[in-house]
């Protein structure tokens, strides 16, 4: 149930409770039947005001959008840079034709929901696809906003709110009638003046009292702009100060972390910011799978990409470094960490090589299947000493920092694979730690990516994708997506079918995006 669909019932009922009938006194002798009547009285308004209160506080009905799933592990995750936008295929709706890659985009967007905070301050955003009785008609007024940049942006978004309230469009300004002309064919203008979606009853002052302040001042507004809609007196600053609230959304206890991506079925993470309510950014990570070749220890020694990019990894000995403190944690000294790259100017293969720095750790459940595991050997790990001899072999000492870091890094990953969906098989998990822990060790060992030094940026994505594309099979996010994400058909991002939903959804704005960029 979603956060709209449960602030309704709560709504409704506190409505139900002003209208529930009393059965007269005559009628308590026959028991049973009063009460069975009583409570159908009870069911019925209770149904009746859930009814209204959803119509006039969000007409495109409780279940807004069909949500997208939610990923945990990609929360750390920011990408280090982003492709090229313009290099992308559009489509005639204004969508991307996606590659694997990082993107961010400008688009313009529009406010969905009256009576509701332009800006969402430090609230995330769900994402999800328009639906209900609205959701056909809102979809195609963004898609076709693409081809029709001659509309002025602000006669679209009157028309969008003119539809949420309920004002049929013959009613509207003749300029917002010639963008309904424009943007919606002729029977579906004709089938949304018909469409029997808006017909809330007037609330009693009483009940209205009882409503919760922020769904009162959501019913209030719609019921504003209903009116004000239609006539031809209000201007465009008089329809949105109604429409659109001063200030910043306030917190509640369901909002989601600003920086959280939701999964699209279609095989890419997204996740939405704003600033206000016109208009919003769009990031998108196309994940892409890597091969992880492993040496017979378990370590993971090559990963190799799909566009012919690959690291190679060499150790400095097969004996872990272990700490009394951090038994679950053992670390691999690295002899030597080459990174390849091919240069798509020249087709000449770039080779970036580091030796003697960093290291990379198994976690406890790798540990368990490596073949040296009785073998391993005990130091204490102190910073500043770059090399010492125990028990007469030279073994080089990490600092308690790095070890306390990577095991934090394997606990965050166990909780969140706690909260999976699908249960992930063992192999899922050593993967995916692994991998994390193997890019982590080569970025240590450079030093972090390199100023100026664009391919080695671009190789660190590379690798963090892949990560990305190990979240899919951990959190069983990819379960609806297509099984070769690398078949050759690319993914599609079509905006004007996306929406972004606040979780606060009493205060913050719903978006609808649009292919127009800014």
């Amino acid at each position: 149930m979603t956060f709209i669909t449960r602030l309704i019932r709560s709504a409704a009922m506190l409505v139900a409770a002003t209208t529930i009938i009393t059965a007269p006194p005559a009628a308590a002798q026959i028991g049973g039947i009063v009460n069975q009547a009583k409570k159908r009285a009870e069911r019925e308004a209770r149904d009746a005001a859930e009814t209204a209160v959803a119509k006039a506080i969000f007409p495109l009905e409780q279940d807004s959008a069909d949500l997208r799933r939610m990923s945990f592990f990609m929360d750390r995750y920011t990408p280090l840079s982003y492709g090229d936008n313009s290099a992308l295929e559009r489509t005639s709706t204004g969508g991307y034709k996606l590659q694997p890659g990082s993107y961010k985009f400008h688009q313009q967007s529009y406010c969905l929901k009256a009576g509701t905070y332009g800006k969402p301050g430090g609230n995330g955003y769900m994402t999800g696809k328009l639906s209900g009785k609205l959701g056909p008609y809102l979809r195609t007024i963004l898609a076709n906003s693409y081809q029709h940049s001659d509309i002025p942006r602000n006669d679209i978004q009157w028309l969008i709110w003119g539809i949420i309230s309920g004002v049929n469009t013959t009613d509207m300004k003749p300029n917002v009638q010639h963008a309904a002309a424009e943007l919606l064919s002729p029977s579906q203008i004709a089938a949304l003046n018909g469409l029997d979606a808006f017909v809330p009853a007037q609330l009693s002052s009483r009940a209205m009292r009882k409503m919760p302040r922020a769904v009162r001042k959501s019913y209030e507004a719609h019921q504003r702009m209903r009116r004000a809609a239609a006539r031809p007196d209000v201007s465009f600053e008089d329809l949105e100060r109604i429409a659109v609230l001063d200030g910043v959304a306030p917190s509640t206890d369901n909002d989601v972390p600003k920086n959280r991506w939701s999964w699209h079925p279609d095989g890419y993470f997204i996740r939405f910011d704003s600033t206000g309510y016109s208009r919003s950014i769009t990031e998108i990570v196309v994940p892409e799978q890597a091969t992880v070749i492993r040496d017979a220890i378990g370590r993971i020694t090559e990963m190799r990409f799909a566009n012919g990019d690959y690291s190679i990894v060499t150790y400095a000995s097969d004996e872990p470094i272990t700490s009394r403190k951090f038994r679950k944690m053992a670390a691999f000294p690295i002899a030597r960490v080459e990174i390849h790259s091919r240069n798509l100017a020249t087709g000449e293969m770039r080779v970036a090589a580091v030796d003697d720095k960093g290291h990379i750790f198994l976690s406890e459940r790798s540990l368990r299947h490596a073949a040296i595991t009785p073998r391993f050997r005990t130091a204490s790990m102190v910073p500043a000493i770059p090399a010492m001899s125990l028990w007469q072999s030279p073994i080089r000492v990490i600092d308690l920092e790095a070890i306390q870091e990577a095991r934090e890094n394997a606990e965050y990953i166990q909780e969140r694979i706690d909260r999976a969906t699908r249960p992930p098989g063992p192999e899922d998990i050593d993967d995916f730690l692994d991998m994390g822990h193997y890019s982590d060790g080569i970025e240590a060992a450079f030093g972090g990516p390199a100023a100026g030094f664009e391919w080695l940026i671009d190789h660190y994505e590379r690798q963090n994708r892949a990560l990305a594309y190990a979240t899919v099979l951990i959190e069983g996010l990819g379960e609806d997506a297509p099984d070769e994400p690398s078949s050759g058909i690319p993914p599609m991002w079509d905006p004007s079918a996306e929406a972004a939903l606040p979780t606060s959804e009493s205060y913050a704005q719903m978006l609808g995006l649009s292919g127009s960029t800014y």
